[in-house]
């Protein structure tokens, strides 16, 4: 599945806010694909297990069902032309005590290894429990006061903080159907899809049948999750086919080669119900088949027809979608 990522800017200087970030840490939500307001670094130091810094910022996020879930938080600098001195950042996960006071360091428990890097960087945070809140630890002794103003962007992803989504099969033929299903949600959510396809099966909170319209292309629908407060999607992609592949002659001489008109694709069980005619110019039926088990070998009641040009209608007729009929020219040549 592809990962979707959140880009927070966050700038290098003393704020002189009137309450500290770690306040409002609970409130200050990131998301694995809704965007967020920036944020400004505090200046006052914070010193947990292996993380201390005289900047840091908070970020709160909730994981979804995913057992063991995979955070990956990603930093990448900006605007950074004259970052020098103290520029190294610092990146770590923890759990916020329940009930306990925010900005007291000792209300932290330290889940991840403490990261640091002063270039654009990738961490990976694995174990995290389903259903559950952290936070986001980004510090930093960079003074803008002395060493200038830098930004960064933290993004995150992973199966921890976002949905997955699939459909199986992802290759079908017009006519059939296929199953989409998501999963990783927070607990109770109910997915939605986008955009919804006409003809669908809603099977559970999670699952969806449904019949792809037209044929010979690739089309994507969304699943749409909440995880915490975020709302997460995941596309699913699913090949159509034509149904069916008709030939444009037959040559019935009894050489055993094209005796009959190749029609492949009819044998389907979803085709079931299918109904083939053929015409002759003057538009009398010369051949009429429900299904097609027994091809059509050029003749009428027996007789072999002149060589020329015939003309067929094949209905498909499947029980949960209409698709229209295909029509078109067959030749006998001799």
């Amino acid at each position: 599945m592809k990962q979707l990522f959140l880009a927070i800017s966050l700038f290098f200087f003393v704020a002189e806010a009137m309450a500290q970030p770690c306040a409002s840490v609970s409130n200050n939500v990131i998301c694995a694909d809704a965007p967020a307001s920036a944020d400004q670094l505090s200046s006052s130091p914070f010193n947990t297990g292996c993380f201390s810094y005289v900047m840091t910022n908070f970020y709160s996020f909730r994981t979804g069902s995913t057992p063991n879930g995979l955070l990956e938080a990603r930093l990448n600098f900006q605007d950074c032309d004259d970052f020098s001195g103290n520029n190294t950042l610092g990146f770590a996960v923890a759990e916020l005590i329940p009930s306990s006071d925010p900005c007291i360091p000792a209300s932290y428990n330290i889940v991840s290894p403490c990261f640091s890097s002063d270039s654009n960087s990738v961490y990976y945070v694995g174990g995290l429990l389903p259903n559950h809140d952290y936070v986001i630890l980004v510090g930093s002794d960079h003074d803008p006061s002395l060493f200038g103003i830098c930004s960064y962007d933290l993004q995150i992803a992973g199966n921890a903080v976002d949905i997955n989504a699939g459909a199986t099969p992802f290759e079908i033929v017009l006519g059939e159907s296929t199953s989409a299903m998501a999963q990783g949600g927070g607990s109770g959510t109910t997915y939605t899809w986008e955009p919804m396809p006409e003809f669908i099966e809603i099977t559970s909170d999670s699952t969806m049948t449904f019949y792809p319209t037209q044929e010979g292309q690739t089309i994507s629908i969304s699943a749409i999750g909440t995880i915490g407060n975020c709302s997460v999607n995941a596309p699913i992609f699913v090949r159509i086919l034509s149904p069916l592949n008709i030939f444009n002659a037959l040559t019935p001489n009894g050489d055993n080669i094209d005796d009959t008109w190749t029609v492949s694709g009819l044998d389907r069980p979803v085709f079931e119900a299918a109904v083939v005619s053929v015409f002759d110019r003057w538009g009398q039926q010369v051949f009429n088949s429900l299904g097609y088990r027994t091809p059509w070998d050029g003749t009428n009641n027996g007789k072999y027809l002149p060589t020329g040009a015939y003309y067929y209608v094949i209905e498909l007729n499947t029980y949960n979608l209409y698709i229209p009929p295909y029509v078109g020219i067959v030749s006998i040549l001799r």
